[in-house]
């Protein structure tokens, strides 16, 4: 039986116990000499979150809730999107009127309570993992950091990085002429000193060593 995947999912309560975690990618350097370890941090992960103990019900109204798990197990199907990649279906968790972001589905854990003569249940407590997804990958698809992200400069910080720019060539040009001269003047030669390490020539006018 193919079932359909909602636009919503519900249970009859709120999740009872709900639970997440954020870890971090860091590690410790050894470094030979110190009792202080050098740490090294790359970067902050995403939540881990964790829906605990929430409610199908259906034995109250003698009804069978096997549609229920079905449509929360499709949740977790891939889907070809317009692009004609695959993709998972991310979800906007909610508990009660409180929002903890938008994730995907990594596993579900249900455990029946209660079932009709026929075997299908109705009563079943469901745990469900959650993994966070990133607002880029959402809205968009695309990765942001495998993009160069181009910004425009204030008009007035523009026009004051083109002057310094300006200072700097009219700067250049006055170095490379000195240098010309002094080595016209014959000051750019190498000596060498008593100790015989090579002492770079200096312009003429200044003390070298002999």
């Amino acid at each position: 039986m193919r079932v359909t995947v909602p636009e919503e999912l519900y249970f009859i309560t709120f999740p009872q116990n709900v639970s997440w975690s954020k870890d971090s990618v860091n590690s410790e350097v050894a470094t030979y000499g110190s009792n202080a370890p050098y740490l090294t941090y790359g970067t902050t992960k995403l939540r881990n979150l964790s829906l605990g103990s929430c409610l199908f019900e259906g034995f109250s109204n003698g009804m069978a809730i096997e549609g229920n798990i079905r449509e929360l197990e499709s949740a977790m199907q891939m889907v070809i999107t317009e692009f004609g990649s695959a993709s998972p279906y991310c979800w906007n968790a909610y508990a009660g009127g409180k929002w903890y972001g938008t994730y995907i589905i990594q596993s579900v854990n249900v455990q029946e309570q209660m079932r009709d003569m026929a075997g299908n249940a109705t009563r079943a407590n469901v745990d469900i993992k959650l993994q966070e997804v990133p607002a880029y990958q959402v809205n968009s698809g695309v990765d942001v950091t495998a993009q160069a992200i181009q910004g425009a400069a204030d008009e007035k910080y523009a026009e004051s990085l083109e002057k310094n720019q300006k200072k700097n060539d009219q700067k250049g040009g006055q170095d490379g002429k000195v240098a010309d001269q002094n080595k016209a003047e014959g000051g750019g030669s190498d000596k060498t000193n008593k100790d015989g390490a090579s002492t770079p020539g200096k312009p003429t006018g200044s003390v070298q060593f002999e």
